[in-house]
């Protein structure tokens, strides 16, 4: 598989935490917990709907998010800058849908289009918009029927809107940002288990040390105000993705290297999301000049085959960074006796895997974690 399904995982790709979905067959995770019982002879309020892919409002979530930033003028300068913003018209997204433009990944990088249609400009440009995940009626993007916000936490009372505010527990955890954050992949038709996951950062979170953070804690911190930042930092920052984990190395024997990279700061797998994404580990023993004399890598994903007969592709080994440490040992060979050993962590984001060799994959970027030497 190529393309476009390779980038669905592109909003918020490494760190934090993702978990709970809303109830919806071809995307990821259980039912929302049901509310506190009412009181008996009580009527219960319905729950209002969680932000959900393809929305299909169209001009009217472009006007409606036009609004939105008309009075949230500091929110709004930081979604602008945002990958939520870009997520329809970053490059490497756009590369990878001309190859493979399917509705199914229109629904989350665009999700005020209708998925099965080429989206209008101004609604491709929206992205993942305020309206997407605050104003979740099913097909009104009107704001008057109530925003959807967290409980307010924040010292004092919450400031006086123009409009209902509807706060729900569920908006302050995982499940706000679930349904585009795990599924399945179309071929699967819903299936849940784990080798069918297209993007599986809901179950890695759900498993992790982290389960009982919500995605928000690393991927919206809040500011000294105490205000949540809505610039959604993610895959793209250097400092975030490098603090994902803590790598440290040795020299296991003259001509071999052991790395080991330890769970620091993240909720999921790392690296979590696209399924192709990926830690390059590599080892080089260096001659006179840095000359290359011997070299070894690995790389650390979710390994995927394309088995004949059967449609799609199949999850056959997942050695990522979980809950637990990975030990990584490189031979570079004779070259190694009484030579300096170069070694490098990097995180990779594919953009093809290109065949059955992984050192043949095109990568479209990559963020350089930890890197250093070690003496003979």
């Amino acid at each position: 598989m190529r393309g476009a399904w390779m980038l669905v995982g592109l909003l918020l790709g490494s760190g934090g935490a993702c978990a709970a979905a809303p109830d919806r067959p071809d995307r990821a995770g259980a039912p929302p917990a049901p509310s506190a019982a009412a009181a008996p002879g009580a009527a219960q309020p319905p729950r209002p709907a969680l932000p959900t892919p393809a929305r299909g409002r169209l001009d009217a979530a472009v006007a409606a998010n036009r609004a939105c930033e008309g009075c949230h003028d500091e929110v709004a300068r930081e979604w602008r800058a945002s990958l939520h913003r870009s997520a329809n018209t970053e490059p490497a997204y756009r590369r990878a849908f001309a190859i493979e433009p399917m509705p199914f990944c229109r629904g989350c990088h665009a999700p005020e289009a209708a998925p099965a249609e080429p989206e209008p400009e101004a609604v491709g440009a929206l992205g993942v918009g305020c309206v997407t995940c605050h104003v979740t009626a099913a097909s009104s993007a009107d704001a008057s029927a109530g925003v959807l916000a967290a409980p307010w936490t924040r010292p004092g009372p919450p400031p006086a809107a123009p409009h209902p505010v509807v706060r729900d527990v569920r908006f302050a955890g995982a499940a706000a940002c679930a349904s585009c954050h795990e599924f399945s992949f179309p071929t699967a038709r819903g299936s849940r288990r784990p080798e069918h996951l297209m993007q599986s950062t809901l179950t890695e979170h759900r498993r992790s040390p982290a389960a009982d953070r919500p995605c928000a804690d690393c991927h919206m911190p809040a500011g000294a105000a105490g205000r949540r930042s809505h610039a959604f930092v993610g895959s793209r920052d250097p400092a975030f993705v490098r603090s994902a984990v803590s790598v440290s190395a040795r020299r296991a024997s003259a001509t071999a290297v052991e790395i080991t990279l330890a769970p620091a700061n993240a909720g999921h797998a790392f690296p979590t999301g696209d399924l192709f994404r990926r830690l390059e580990i590599s080892a080089e023993a260096l001659g006179p000049d840095d000359m290359v004399l011997g070299q070894a890598d690995r790389f650390l994903a979710r390994h995927f085959a394309i088995r004949p007969g059967q449609v799609g592709r199949h999850l056959t080994a997942d050695d990522r960074v979980h809950a637990a440490p990975v030990t990584v040992a490189l031979e570079v060979g004779p070259a190694g006796e009484g030579r300096e050993i170069a070694w490098r962590v990097a995180y990779q984001r594919v953009a093809h895997p290109e065949g059955l060799d992984e050192r043949d994959a095109l990568v479209e970027g990559e963020i350089a974690v930890a890197s250093g030497r070690l003496a003979p």
